[in-house]
């Protein structure tokens, strides 16, 4: 059987059972996968409700039946990932399989070893793709859930939630040690640019609770570690694998 095309849609796009797929969502569907009236779909909320639904009008905007509704629970715990942006499309890549893998939430920072600067204009307008990269990965891996992409920020002003590790090639405790024995609603990683976190952040993390971590002998890119981070953290209280 072919499976059901799924679609993102805001909850307030959803009245008296029937959902309505609008602007590029709806572009999508009618001219991208040539939807048809009868046809079965799948739409998601980003709250954690998976609409199943039957189309009925196509047009400028897609409008479908509402014919059952589930209720998926969120991955536990949440995985905040606070990444240091990398350089060219490295983060296109990081957000595609951080969403992929279940990630909550991703805050991108700006670190001592940031190699890109941009001001507060370019600063918007990366964010934004991101979130459209999320959204993609969202309707590939048939999410329940949006990943939230947050602003960009610098790496001192995140106002990080404990338990929070941060990764260090050069350090000693490997992560699965880090991690609380009990799971916690919440875990958050920071992860640097190319070139890692500097000793000055690092300290100033630690000084804040965070606990260092490293994923072992191997030296990972960092538009890798966060995603392999996310998994085993996920792994190690049961959420995935």
């Amino acid at each position: 059987m072919t499976a059901k095309h799924h679609f993102f849609v805001d909850p307030t796009d959803v009245r008296d059972g029937v959902v309505a797929l609008t602007g590029a969502e709806a572009h999508h569907a009618a001219h991208v996968l040539r939807v048809r009236p009868g046809e079965q779909i799948s739409v998601a909320d980003g709250t954690g409700r998976i609409l199943d639904a039957i189309v009925r009008t196509v047009g400028r905007s897609v409008d479908a039946e509402v014919r059952d509704v589930s209720e998926v629970p969120p991955v536990a715990p949440s995985v905040v990932l606070v990444q240091g942006i990398a350089k060219r499309d490295k983060m296109d890549v990081l957000v595609q399989k951080a969403v992929e893998v279940g990630v909550r939430s991703i805050v991108p920072v700006m670190c001592e070893r940031t190699v890109v600067h941009w001001d507060e204009s370019r600063r918007a307008k990366a964010a934004a793709r991101w979130r459209e990269v999320a959204r993609a990965a969202a309707k590939q891996s048939r999410s329940a859930w949006m990943t939230e992409v947050e602003d960009i920020r610098d790496v001192g002003e995140v106002d990080l939630r404990l338990p929070a590790v941060a990764l260090d090639a050069g350090g000693h405790t490997r992560l699965r040690d880090a991690l609380p024995r009990e799971r916690p609603d919440h875990v958050s990683v920071v992860i640097g640019p190319e070139g890692g976190l500097s000793p000055a952040e690092l300290h100033a993390l630690e000084a804040r609770g965070v606990v260092t971590a490293t994923l072992g002998p191997r030296i990972l890119r960092t538009e890798t570690a966060g995603p392999v981070a996310a998994a085993l953290i996920l792994y190690a209280y049961g959420s995935l694998g």
